[in-house]
């Protein structure tokens, strides 16, 4: 950062970035360059023979380029890592290497077309094998390297390099007129870059002329993010690293301060004295847990046979062959007597595999009414369901699982909820919204509901009630639906799984609070992703480059070994500069980067009462580590407004490890593993009841009352300044104080 600037051009490539593929280079050149002596000094050849002197003469020639490319190379490490990643002025010289690397490049291009020719005229009727792979090698050699460079070259190309450029200088030279018109090209030339980029992505998939906006939307998304801002890519994985080490930083911090309320940190989520976990002595409110663990089988079930294979590799492929029957009107026929299907494959997969999901948990009674896999850009599939033993009718919406969700996903910009009855004005994700409108017109135009709800009047199916359940894009799709859907069905109820942060405004958001249970996982990414957290999230990532003064390999190689606190400042208040000598002091700070601001957006937040499943790691002891302790709190829909980096933060999204955390908090409830701080009496004691997460899918009508406690766990990272006035039990299990601090 910024971008190297070579012919009069941005290029998405900073001379930082050299390091690596510089040291293949001279590796590479190296290598060859010990065999090519040892061939043309050290092993005989045929004097008397053409080709055999014609090569070692090409040969010789080849070692003076081997070692002017040695040269080039190491210079061109040495210099990129030198500075750090704004302070680019002891690198300035890199540009200059690189042109006399591309000239050498260009004289092995010569040489490589020679050598073909004389593989060509002479690998044949020569003779002399020394000779023979002596060329053949070089030749092999020389096109590797120039495949690799042009590659290179065509992944770090900028469409608007030369735009940005002309940008910089019109600005530096204060012409209002020019500069305007050259940022109009610019922003018009990003948008253009990116909507090709994502019809190539979408090379495979057609797109119906009412979803062609869809393009044109998301690569306007990313042009305004990206909009004047001269980074690349690997400032962006540097700029990750050191965050994640700022937001430790912070935390260890608020820990060792005396005069707050904060007692811990769970999941990167300051636990306070006002922070409430759920009561799950209460019956109540374990059967409303109960109810969040049961519907997320539904939630996972749409997924189809991907996630099912994802969790059963060996017998879950196994079981789905052995049910399936890749015979078009034999499995059509036998699929259409129970259930309605829109575009499964021809063996019936889906929903096969949503069938097996619910007979490995015994769950017989499910009935499937309608599949849809009918994928695209606004159109998610989904299922509907009769559960005889809820006496429920469920909705379960896919989440993101082609390029086609991405797409939805990523047109986020705030659109007006299509309901009628509106407490204030109800925004919402707009791909969403028309994923929503387009399942509600689905259910109307087949008729789905009517056809669950009057599945089997004999068990009363017509007063069964309405659960609409989703994960991701599911989640945010169902939780929308749910608004479209209530007021035919005032007393639906819907989970939402893993919603994304930016779904819906303020007053939508405490309006489903009383309808809707949203559940998050730990540092889960995308309930803290939203259009306005973006922001945000950008300015706190250019604020750790900005005050970093560490070289962009050591921030990115610090990062697998937990990274090190020495690559950033701890001090926020610390000059920048230090060390710098003040003309360099404006490449330093790179100012017109950090006064970039992105388009107002309204704020947008995770839906309903949000559920937030946290967890802590113990300490590593001689025979192993201690098992993770999960815990449930009620979340604040606003919290949610930073992402927590975190090797964790896309792996906690997946929808089998949502439901795994779902049930490790009953499994340490029941073992009396449930965190505990004793200062905030913030506690939910264990049980000796078995809470086995098997048993909520028989019975969960009836839910035990819990007994007293026997023991407790301490909560992790809690404040070593309210120890003296916890009483604890006898022989605790102490939490890691540094839990937060290890990968």
């Amino acid at each position: 950062m910024p971008g190297m600037v070579l012919f009069r051009r941005r290029w998405s490539v900073g001379s930082d970035d050299l390091v690596l593929p510089a040291f293949f280079l001279f590796v590479l050149h190296c290598i060859w360059l010990v065999v090519l002596s040892v061939v043309l000094f050290g092993l005989p050849y045929s004097s008397e023979q053409s080709c055999s002197v014609t090569l070692v003469d090409h040969g010789r020639g080849y070692l003076g380029i081997l070692v002017s490319c040695l040269i080039c190379e190491s210079a061109i490490m040495w210099l990129s890592m030198r500075g750090s990643i704004l302070y680019t002025q002891p690198r300035e010289a890199v540009q200059y290497v690189l042109y006399i690397r591309l000239a050498i490049l260009l004289v092995e291009l010569v040489y490589a077309v020679v050598g073909i020719a004389w593989l060509v005229q002479y690998y044949q009727p020569c003779p002399d094998i020394t000779a023979k792979n002596l060329a053949l090698g070089i030749v092999a050699c020389n096109w590797l390297v120039i495949f690799s460079v042009c590659f290179t070259m065509m992944c770090t190309f900028d469409p608007t390099g030369r735009t940005f450029v002309k940008l910089k200088a019109t600005r530096r030279r204060q012409r209002n007129l020019t500069t305007y018109t050259l940022r109009h090209r610019l922003e018009e030339g990003q948008a253009s870059s990116w909507s090709r980029r994502l019809k190539f992505f979408m090379c495979c998939t057609r797109a119906k002329d009412t979803q062609s906006d869809a393009y044109s939307e998301v690569a306007s998304l990313f042009a305004e993010f990206f909009r004047d801002l001269d980074i690349v890519p690997s400032d962006i994985i540097a700029g990750l690293v050191l965050l994640r080490q700022r937001q430790r930083a912070k935390r260890s911090a608020i820990l060792d301060q005396a005069n707050n309320d904060v007692l811990a940190f769970l999941s990167g989520m300051p636990v306070t004295r006002n922070t409430k976990y759920l009561d799950l002595k209460n019956s109540t409110e374990m059967a409303m847990y109960k109810e969040v663990c049961y519907y997320m089988l539904f939630a996972m079930a749409a997924y189809g046979w991907p996630v099912y294979l994802l969790r059963k590799p060996a017998c879950g492929l196994c079981r789905l062959v052995s049910t399936c029957s890749c015979n078009t009107s034999v499995s059509s026929s036998r699929l259409s007597q129970s259930v309605t299907v829109e575009e499964d494959n021809c063996c019936g997969c889906n929903v096969l595999a949503i069938r097996r999901q619910f007979l490995d948990r015994d769950l017989k009674e499910v009935q499937i009414v309608y599949t849809s896999c009918h994928d695209a850009v606004y159109e998610t599939p989904f299922f509907v369901a009769v559960d005889h033993a809820k006496k429920k009718v469920v909705i379960s919406i896919r989440g993101t699982l082609s390029p086609k969700d991405a797409l939805t996903d990523l047109t986020g910009d705030s659109e007006r909820l299509p309901v009628e009855e509106q407490h204030g004005t109800w925004l919402g994700h707009k791909g969403m919204v028309y994923s929503a409108e387009y399942i509600k017109k689905k259910l109307e135009q087949e008729m789905i509901l009517s056809q669950a709800f009057g599945r089997d009047l004999s068990k009363g199916t017509m007063h069964y009630g309405l659960v609409i359940v989703g994960h991701s894009l599911g989640a945010g799709t169902a939780a929308i639906l749910s608004f479209l859907l209530r007021p035919q069905y005032p007393s639906l109820q819907c989970y939402s799984y893993s919603p994304p942060g930016g779904l819906l405004s303020e007053d939508a958001m405490e309006y489903s609070k009383e309808f809707v249970t949203s559940v998050v996982l730990g540092k889960d990414l995308v309930p803290r992703i939203g259009l306005s957290q973006l922001e945000g999230f950008r300015r706190h990532l250019l604020e750790v480059l900005q005050k970093s003064n560490k070289p962009k390999w050591r921030i990115i190689a610090g990062g697998t070994k937990c990274i090190p606190k020495s690559e950033l400042p701890m001090d926020d208040e610390a000059p920048v500069s230090q060390g710098v000598t003040p003309s360099s002091s404006r490449l330093w700070l790179h100012p017109s980067d950090l006064s970039i601001a992105l388009s107002a957006s309204t704020p947008l937040f995770p839906p309903g009462r949000v559920i937030h499943v946290v967890h802590n790691h113990p300490p590593e002891m001689c025979c192993g580590q201690e098992e993770p302790t999960y815990s449930a709190l009620w979340g604040d829909n606003k919290a949610f407004d930073e992402v927590i980096i975190s090797p964790a933060m896309l792996n906690e999204h997946m929808p089998h490890v949502v439901m795994d955390g779902l049930n490790k908090v009953l499994e340490n409830y029941n073992k009396g593993k449930t965190a505990l701080l004793s200062a905030a009496k913030i506690m939910v004691s264990p049980t000796e009841v078995d809470l086995n997460p098997e048993t909520i899918f028989l019975d969960t009508s009836n839910s035990p009352q819990p007994t007293p406690a026997t023991h407790h766990r301490r909560n992790s990272s809690v404040r070593g300044t309210v120890y003296g006035t916890i009483q604890f039990p006898p022989r605790p299990l102490w939490f890691s104080r540094n839990a937060e601090s290890r990968c």
